[in-house]
């Protein structure tokens, strides 16, 4: 057998030493020297907040208030609820105001956050600029809230007027070929209530 190298017999005797420390802590218990639940803090109980809840809370509601919008303006026109342009036009209008919805009620959420900070000490100049930040945000917030609402209600109005319009010409121009009717004397035709649409929308864009 040859004569071992340097590095050989250094791995050798690092191979021993490591032996010999496992040798005497065989019997170490590692569970001697970890607290236990009574040495640690209460840290209370940890929430997870569900956001997806929160979404479609703000989505429901965004929906009732597009609905509710288009029942008063439009409910002269009961089949305009079916038409595709409004279905579509409903559910856009619904995201981006639940969407506003999501934002205000996160912006309370924040704003919560960091009183509960505050009250557990944190008094510093940074947190108090940052909660008056946040006040600010939960102002605009309401109040961007408020102006959509308002621009909504004001388009389905307008809309409103310019279908009755439309409508009102359309029966004067063709009074014997403007479709059937149903009891209220609103058209069933889906081609001309298509017609009137197309019209009071150019009306909206002059």
């Amino acid at each position: 057998m040859g004569t071992m190298s340097k590095t050989e017999k250094e791995l050798n005797r690092l191979t021993d030493e490591f032996d010999l420390i496992q040798e005497e802590n065989r019997d170490f218990d590692i569970s001697q020297h970890l607290a236990t639940i009574d040495d640690l803090p209460d840290l209370g109980q940890i929430e997870l907040y569900d956001y997806d809840a929160d979404l479609t809370t703000a989505s429901q509601k965004g929906m009732e208030v597009l609905e509710s919008l288009v029942d008063l303006y439009l409910g002269e026109f009961p089949e305009l609820k079916h038409n595709a342009y409004i279905k579509n036009k409903m559910k856009e209008d619904a995201m981006v105001y639940a969407e506003t919805l999501f934002l205000q009620k996160m912006t309370r959420k924040n704003f919560i956050a960091q009183q509960r900070q505050v009250d557990n000490g944190d008094n510093s100049a940074r947190m108090h600029e940052v909660i008056n930040q946040t006040i600010r945000e939960v102002r605009e917030n309401s109040k961007f809230a408020s102006t959509m609402r308002s621009d909504l209600e004001k388009f389905y109005k307008d809309f409103r007027n310019d279908l009755s319009e439309v409508s009102e010409k359309m029966k004067a121009q063709n009074p014997d070929k403007f479709g059937e009717s149903d009891e209220d004397g609103q058209i069933i035709d889906p081609k001309k209530l298509n017609d009137m649409i197309n019209e009071a929308l150019l009306k909206k864009k002059s």
